[in-house]
Order: structure tokens, then C-alpha cells, then sequence
């Protein structure tokens, strides 16, 4: 008996603290608005109608033409090296397979500023800005000693 009261004391202890500090709930900050649209990956030709320079100057540096890499050593199904050498790799609207995404290949505007798709459908230059962003650190994901021969 004495087991079911300290138990029921516990609990109405714990119940009393969430609902007055509301520790453990869901707030208006936390929960996600649902009618909000997931920005998806594009491909840098949607990028290319605004930002024409800049894609064709990327498309010049090596890593913008990285995933002929797999290709050659046969590993362009290898899940080790897609997230390194395609746009999106295992997120919503990202790189799925050469068939299926093969805009997405390499490593591409998006990689570095993200989905791209609410970018494009924004209706002012400040919106437009509010769509993209550098996360820290994302260099870091693939630039790292991770077996390369060459490194």
C-alpha cells in the first residue's frame, strides 16, 4: 500500500511540475508549423536562371564535377561517398540515385546554401535571403581524412 501512494506522490509531484513549467511540453516555438513548406533541392540550372555567372565560374573548380569520380571507380552507389559528392544526399528533395536525381549529382550551389526551393518562389530580394543559409561547420562533412588515397 504504502508502494502505491509514494508512486501516486511521485507522479502528481512530477504531473504538477510539467503543467505549471511546462517542462516536456510542446510550445508554439517548438512544435513545427505544419502548413510551413519543406524547402527541397533544385539543381543549379535553377539556380543558373538568375545567378548565370556564378554557376558557370563554379562549374570551372573540380569538386563542382566530383561525382565522375564515383563513376570511374565504380562507386557511384557506394551510401559512404554520395553524401560527399552529390547535392542532398538523404534529405527530403536531395540526391537519390543517378536514375532517379541525376540533376543532383555533385557537389552543387545547394550543398553549401541549401534547398533551394523556397529561394526561387520567394517574391522580394529580402525573402529571398531569408531562404538560405550556411550552417557552421559544413565544410567540415566532407572535408575530413576519411581514406582517401590521395589524402
Amino acid at each position: 500500500m504504502k508502494k502505491w501512494i509514494h508512486l501516486y506522490v511521485v507522479l502528481l509531484a512530477a504531473s504538477l511540475v510539467m503543467y505549471f513549467c511546462n517542462v516536456g511540453l510542446p510550445t508554439a516555438d517548438t512544435v513545427p508549423d505544419s502548413k510551413e513548406e519543406q524547402a527541397v533541392y533544385v539543381g543549379w540550372e535553377k539556380c543558373k536562371a538568375c545567378h548565370a555567372s556564378l554557376v558557370e565560374a563554379y562549374r570551372g573548380f573540380k569538386r563542382s564535377r566530383n561525382f565522375r569520380i564515383l563513376e570511374m571507380r565504380e562507386r557511384d552507389r557506394d551510401q559512404q561517398c554520395l553524401p560527399c559528392h552529390t547535392t542532398g544526399y538523404g534529405e527530403p528533395g536531395g540526391f537519390v540515385s543517378i536514375e532517379k536525381t541525376p540533376h543532383l549529382t555533385n557537389v552543387q550551389c545547394e550543398v553549401c546554401h541549401g534547398p533551394a526551393s523556397l529561394h526561387i518562389k520567394a517574391a522580394t530580394r529580402a525573402k529571398k535571403k531569408e531562404t538560405l543559409q550556411i550552417p557552421r561547420n559544413l565544410c567540415t562533412q566532407c572535408h575530413t581524412q576519411h581514406g582517401h588515397r590521395e589524402l
